[in-house]
């Protein structure tokens, strides 16, 4: 979902490629060679660093920017977050969280523009919500659709522009204790291999959950029955107290949250594997024929609940049954890849074995929709052992899955980074910190003396990559030194557990 580039006018991109840029030549560089990376003159180049130098002073006044040159404390992820929030579209799409009375033409005053330019800087971000079977309605302004996907959206929105949940409005007082009651019964290690980024991000859904539940908004039971791995017993009784809700409204309300903080492609990854094996013994008892993908010889031992690639793409395919649409959604992704055979083929078995859980509901069409999203999923099952560990946050395996399918044609030893990860100190050259939207991974990685690489989400696609490239060859690791076949050099703490 690029809903960055929704927000971002040319010009800030620009502003953040230069930024970007300095930071990989270590805050040394030529404006020159930025101009020719660019593709721009380098009369376009030199205002788009005086206008960067304009907004590094706004947040830090020390800040000294020459042609070759940048001294800050301004960190890029805070330049970001300070560019979205003068955006125009974060901003409409945070006063629809904020108050459900508001109309299109209150917002325009406040913000001293006019309606056909709010028109023009939210058409973007239309058609990124269009993508979900979204709309923004101007009078009143506001989000409709599914609820659940409207949440979602909300939960893509501020974690990708580094919005706390400090940032949200705050929370009605008679709410205050059932989000306690929320965020307590989440923390279970049982659960989650957790860690500090992975519980502000579950208290970010959460929050969201409670601020909509305060507008009056409620989900719609789900399509299908699911299992759980949450007992709602003590919740509901707590939430139908607080709220005076019937007991199907609370237990409908808790069941699609519950789904969305566990087993949903959102958070799934973050899932202990006793979790995920727990989760499928239930599946196996609701129908002792189920099978995660017969056929596809690579998705054989997925019921370990170990693999979490095979956790992710049943993650993946349960939710395009559910909601119909691609929860993860990237239009540049969708352009690179190019479904095979092969890849149909475990799409549709995936689909399918799913499918006859729920006999007479999911027909033809749902298994036509579900291969076509789901085949850029399984284009690259094929596993891979490599020189290198790659150290993974939350947020980043979806693209590292892609990255490493489409370039490498395999999991290239993706581990999460949370709590339990402990680094083999003797193998600090074997470890690579990959992260989007977690500082404390880049604490982690300076902890640790690892190196790390910062994927820049408002950057194009390809960008990104030539600049991972150029950090996986310190690691004679890329698309011209990879060892296929390199099935002895495995890291010596492999028998250890994740962690960050």
């Amino acid at each position: 979902m690029k809903i960055d580039f929704a927000m971002l006018t040319a010009k800030d991109i620009l502003k953040l490629r230069l930024l970007t840029f300095i930071n990989d030549h270590g805050q040394r560089f030529s404006l020159t060679a930025f101009a020719t990376a660019a593709d721009v003159s380098y009369s376009r180049a030199y205002h788009v660093l005086l206008n960067l130098r304009t907004d590094l002073l706004v947040l830090d006044g020390t800040t000294s920017l020459s042609k070759d040159h940048l001294e800050t404390m301004v960190s890029m992820d805070t330049y970001r977050h300070w560019l979205y929030l003068q955006s125009i579209p974060y901003q409409a799409l945070l006063a629809t969280i904020t108050s459900q009375s508001q109309e299109t033409a209150d917002f325009c005053a406040r913000h001293d523009i006019s309606l056909s330019t709010f028109n023009r800087r939210m058409r973007p971000m239309k058609l990124q919500l269009a993508q979900y079977n979204l709309q923004l309605t101007a009078s009143p302004l506001q989000v409709v659709g599914d609820e659940a996907l409207i949440q979602l959206f909300y939960f893509m929105l501020f974690t990708t522009t580094l919005t706390p949940v400090v940032g949200l409005p705050r929370l009605a007082k008679r709410l205050v204790t059932l989000h306690d009651e929320l965020v307590q019964t989440y923390q279970s290690s049982r659960l989650y291999q957790d860690s500090a980024s992975l519980a502000q991000r579950r208290d970010l859904m959460i929050t969201i959950a409670l601020l909509r539940l305060e507008q009056g908004h409620r989900f719609e039971a789900l399509r299908f029955p699911l299992a759980h791995l949450t007992d709602l017993r003590a919740l509901a009784e707590q939430m139908q107290a607080q709220l005076g809700d019937s007991p199907q409204e609370v237990l409908t309300e808790l069941a699609t949250l519950d789904y969305l903080l566990t087993s949903s492609p959102y958070f799934v990854r973050a899932l202990q594997p006793q979790a995920m094996a727990r989760l499928y013994r239930g599946l196996k008892q609701h129908g002792g024929f189920y099978q995660l993908a017969p056929g596809v010889t690579e998705l054989e031992d997925y019921a370990s609940g170990a693999d979490w690639f095979a956790n992710w793409l049943f993650a993946l395919c349960q939710f395009m049954l559910l909601f119909r649409v691609d929860p993860l959604l990237r239009p540049e992704i969708t352009a690179l890849y190019r479904p095979t055979p092969a890849s149909m083929a475990a799409a549709l078995a995936l689909a399918d074995s799913m499918g006859r859980l729920y006999p007479g509901q999911v027909g033809p069409a749902d298994l036509r929709l579900v291969q076509r999203y789901l085949s850029k999923y399984t284009n690259g099952l094929t596993l891979t052992a490599a020189k290198v560990e790659i150290l993974v946050t939350y947020d980043m395996i979806g693209v590292t899955t892609d990255i490493f399918n489409r370039l490498l044609s395999g999991i290239v030893h993706l581990t999460l980074l949370t709590n339990q990860t402990v680094i083999d100190q003797t193998h600090r050259d074997n470890y690579l910190v990959v992260y989007g939207i977690d500082p404390l991974a880049a604490e982690f990685a300076q902890r640790h003396q690892l190196e790390a690489f910062h994927w820049v989400k408002e950057l194009e696609y390809g960008e990104n990559l030539d600049r991972l490239i150029r950090t996986l060859r310190h690691h004679e690791l890329s698309l011209f030194a990879l060892d296929f076949n390199n099935r002895s050099s495995q890291i010596a703490h492999r028998d250890g557990v994740n962690g960050g």
